[in-house]
């Protein structure tokens, strides 16, 4: 096997005077690793002439030609190893920091910040542009903060063009299809294409992948996503959901740039002069309501709830669009909260004939905790439902014989009023019992809950936990016998009826739509920030499910799924896990969305670690869409993964 640059260049080694400490990253055009000459730093992007030299020699001209403000400097290149050369070596400025899209999510920035942030790259975008230079590739990732002054710093121009430049690109430049303009996607669609035609890049082109990174930066989101048929539908047809309908946070003036950015070419925004204008007039706006322009885009995590003072436009909702809103609708930035030292004690629940686990009830006690209001409120309707039902039938009357059950019907029912049916599952409310962790299918433990369909609203389901006093199905008897069944204990009635009052304030997880918030697996965040060396939040995964390859939804099952890592995931230049890890854990399937809770890695070597992880769709949003196809659950087979302190 070919050696790759990883196994020649290592560290302490010197390359053309260059001493290198670490690989920085990688993209599609070369490899960059932290170099040191005469005591300063140094970034050393390594080009592989004979795959990819000609993308090299392009953006060491345009860099050769031209020096502009807030642009990475071009310090020198060489050509390595100097007997044979193999590779373009382009000495850069080093910019210490992190990308646009990771700064936006460990500091969650209020709209202010973001306007001050993007202005100084817009004018030196009018600089570039008016050198007749194009970047070609604007996206979060080429984009840094730097560490010492906060200033965004634009890099790699490997895609780059200006007049002169070497031509080597095909009908369109090298990039992201989701920062694809509709003009280009619609050049690119087009049936009477020539061949060897090539897209006039332009710079409303460059404008509207600003428009893309602003989307992303206030509402979390991409403006359209999915499998590439899909996506270039969305792109040419133009319609993404405003910013601020996305995200109320969002001032509504920056969300009308943002669209003034993602319209058609005669309505987008002109030149990077009229976004400058546009930028510095947002600004003025701030002052003059500096409340509504201070306030952080997304909730942070130490929120642990959001009520209706803030969220005013939640006033007078159904109990059901409120909880969506509050639990599962809640862009989280800012940097999470380390691990807690030691699990919350457990809860006894005096009317259950099995203790909790301890992974169920500290997750129990912190979700009843956030509403304690609304369960409180349910739980005891119901379970004065449930009693005065017992009451009733205490009366000193002989028992009334009752048919047994037939095969397949539930044990136990009890009606509940319409008024008090929510439509839906609460997440916190689950059987503290019955319901195995998500990093386990539910056929992995006795005491798991079966799979079975969904429960109508006004039925409930009563399943006791394993063990003696599980109910289990029996021939019908005679009439005697049943009557003599009828007469005994009436505690076990009551605890019975209790149960069932019980689950109508908390719907078990045969009715759950999606995965109920969980603890991760023992040891695995320690395991993944100290061994690894991953931090949480991290989505430095990349991975498909099989079948990637026709670029369409692929199906899925709900249950014990694994995948492999397409490249190493790399932290600061250091490999965590390398190419060919296999992820494994548990695919949920939700009402919406499909969830990969990861839960196991294993490196091509066969080392072992536990991990607590989830599948994202873009980068951006937990879980992958669901594509409906008939009676067949789909996603996009294109996944990335990203390491959580909880499974939420």
């Amino acid at each position: 096997m070919k050696p790759t640059l990883e196994d020649v260049v290592r560290p302490d080694m010197v390359v053309g005077g260059y001493r290198i400490e670490k690989k920085l990253g990688a993209g599609g055009f070369g490899k960059v690793f932290l170099a040191w000459r005469d005591g300063s730093p140094c970034a050393l992007k390594f080009i592989h002439l004979e795959s990819v030299g000609e993308w090299g020699w392009r953006e060491l001209f345009i860099m050769l030609r031209h020096e502009f403000p807030n642009v990475v400097r071009l310090l020198s290149h060489f050509k390595w190893p100097e007997e044979k050369p193999e590779y373009l070596v382009l000495v850069m400025e080093y910019v210490p920091g992190v990308t646009l899209y990771r700064w936006a999510r460990d500091n969650n920035p209020c709209a202010r910040e973001l306007v001050e942030k993007l202005l100084p790259l817009a004018r030196a975008l009018k600089e570039v542009h008016a050198k007749e230079v194009k970047h070609r590739d604007l996206k979060g990732d080429n984009m840094l903060v730097r560490e010492a002054d906060g200033a965004l710093v634009l890099v790699d121009f490997g895609a780059g063009t200006m007049p002169g430049a070497p031509r080597v690109t095909g009908a369109l430049a090298p990039a992201n299809l989701r920062y694809r303009s509709p003009e280009a996607v619609a050049f690119f669609l087009r049936e009477n294409r020539k061949r060897g035609e090539r897209y006039d890049y332009t710079v409303k082109d460059e404008l509207y992948a600003l428009g893309v990174i602003l989307y992303v930066l206030v509402t979390d989101v991409y403006p359209f996503n999915g499998p590439d048929d899909e996506l270039m539908a969305e792109i040419r047809a133009g319609k993404p959901k405003p910013p601020h309908v996305r995200n109320s946070r969002v001032p509504p003036a920056l969300s009308n740039l943002c669209l003034r950015l993602l319209a058609n070419a005669t309505a987008r925004v002109p030149d990077a002069e009229a976004l400058c204008k546009a930028l510095e007039k947002l600004l003025e706006e701030a002052k003059v309501d500096p409340h509504r322009w201070e306030m952080a885009l997304c909730y942070g995590w130490t929120a642990d709830g959001r009520t209706t003072d803030d969220a005013p436009e939640l006033v007078g909702k159904d109990p059901q669009a409120w909880l969506r809103r509050w639990i599962r609708q809640k862009p989280k930035r800012g940097r999470p909260p380390p691990p807690p030292v030691a699990p919350a004690p457990p809860i006894e629940p005096p009317a259950l004939p099995e203790p909790p686990t301890a992974s169920t009830v500290p997750t129990l006690r912190t979700r009843v905790r956030r509403a304690v209001p609304l369960l409180v409120a349910v739980t005891v309707v119901g379970l004065v439902l449930g009693v005065v039902n017992v009451l009733g039938q205490l009366r000193p009357t002989p028992p009334v014989p009752t048919p047994s059950p037939a095969p397949g019907q539930p044990v136990l029912t009890s009606p509940v009023p319409a008024e008090f049916s929510f439509g839906g599952p609460m997440p916190w409310a689950t059987h503290v019992h019955e319901v195995a962790p998500p990093w386990k299918p539910p056929e992995a433990d006795a005491g798991a809950a079966p799979s079975k369909a969904d429960t109508p609203a006004p039925v409930t389901t009563v399943t006791l936990s394993s063990g003696t006093t599980r109910m289990k199905k029996k021939a019908p008897g005679s009439q005697a016998e049943r009557e003599k069944k009828g007469n005994g204990s009436t505690g076990a009635n009551v605890l019975l009826a209790v149960a069932a009052a019980a689950n109508m304030a908390c719907p078990g997880a045969q009715v759950r739509k999606a995965p109920a918030p969980q603890a991760c697996p023992a040891g695995a965040v320690e395991t993944m920030t100290r061994q690894l060396g991953i931090p949480i939040g991290d989505m430095g995964g990349r991975s498909s499910f099989p079948g990637w390859e026709k670029r369409k939804p692929v199906p899925v099952k709900e249950g014990p799924f694994s995948l492999e890592l397409e490249a190493d995931w790399d932290v600061d230049g250091r490999t965590a896990l390398p190419r060919g890890t296999r992820l494994s854990g548990q695919l949920c399937i939700g009402e919406k969305r499909v969830y990969g809770l990861i839960t196991q890695a294993v490196t091509p070597t066969g080392d072992t670690f536990t991990v607590c992880m989830e599948l994202r769709e873009a980068g951006i949003e937990r879980g992958l869409e669901i594509r409906p196809d008939g009676e067949a659950i789909r996603v996009n087979p294109f996944v990335e993964v990203r390491t959580v302190n909880r499974f939420q």
